[in-house]
């Protein structure tokens, strides 16, 4: 295994898993202005990475009627999945939000047998239940849909999805899907007054409020990630992505606890239980697919 592309992998999902931290530092700022920031910062990123790396030639080439609509789609679907994130973050959710993050490979796995007609292995059948009945349990819990944490798993694995059409590495992709998205948030951000779009400190009274630099920063914290991602998924197993990608909600799950105080109740443990009883299975599945890759013999 390349351990220098599974340290990549890895720090890319610790920078996801202080995501909660991060954006706790912009929580007294409507969601709205947070993405709208952050869209343009990482529009503004992600062009400077594409022209320093050399990358508008292929993005050039992959330009085409078919390819700039699944980006427009993509584009809606990644900035909900900010803002249902940004909004749990600024109301003390953040336990939901992470167990979004724990859905989000079941619901793709979903999708690829009844969207893409692919086969559903026996243990991914039983992630999919216990992930289900997980869910119902905390619809009895709590009497309601647990909506947050739905909105997160569907929108981030309908992306994933919608991605997979899109013949664009990560880089090029993020430049135009923030690039569908740029001008709605100027505007946005033109009629409330600016916010975020200077990133200086400004004076207060209490002294420098880093609030627009923050804002600012959104654009590289959304962007490096990915890139580092995308980088190692290419070389590592899958069973290793399978296994490194729970490092994100894992995190979230013990900042919401151990650093926000969320109130966490016995009650909501039996659904995290049964979470993670299906997380198992579906990690050693995957396991079990690479192993048996291992063993069958290359034909010549």
């Amino acid at each position: 295994m390349n351990i220098k592309m599974l340290g990549t992998g890895v720090l890319a999902y610790l920078i996801w898993g202080c995501f909660p931290l991060f954006f706790s530092l912009v929580a007294h700022i409507a969601p709205m202005e947070v993405i709208s920031a952050r869209v343009v910062w990482s529009f503004l990123f992600c062009l400077i990475l594409v022209l320093g790396l050399g990358k508008l030639t292929t993005l050039k080439e992959a330009l085409s009627v078919k390819a700039l609509m699944w980006s427009g789609v993509a584009a809606i679907l990644i900035s909900t999945n900010w803002l249902i994130f940004v909004y749990a973050v600024s109301i003390g959710q953040v336990i939901q939000s992470s167990l979004g993050y724990f859905l989000t490979p079941l619901v793709s796995v979903f999708l690829a047998r009844f969207i893409l007609k692919e086969q559903i292995r026996p243990l991914q059948g039983v992630s999919i239940v216990l992930a289900c009945i997980a869910v119902a349990f905390e619809i009895y819990r709590v009497g309601a849909l647990p909506w947050i944490s739905l909105l997160l798993a569907s929108s981030f694995g309908l992306y994933g999805l919608v991605r997979k059409q899109a013949p664009f590495e990560t880089l090029n992709g993020l430049f135009l899907e923030t690039g569908w998205l740029i001008i709605p948030a100027i505007i946005f951000l033109a009629i409330i007054g600016g916010t975020g779009l200077n990133p200086i400190p400004q004076p207060t009274a209490e002294g420098l409020d880093f609030t627009n630099t923050y804002l600012m920063l959104s654009g590289i914290v959304t962007a490096v990630p990915l890139l580092l991602f995308s980088a190692a998924a290419r070389q590592l197993p899958l069973t290793v992505i399978g296994f490194i990608m729970y490092i994100n909600p894992t995190m979230q799950f013990f900042t919401a606890i151990y650093i926000f105080d969320e109130p966490f109740s016995g009650l909501q443990m039996v659904a995290f239980g049964l979470i993670w009883l299906a997380v198992i299975a579906f990690c050693y599945d995957l396991y079990q697919i690479q192993r048996k890759n291992k063993l069958t013999p290359v034909k010549s």
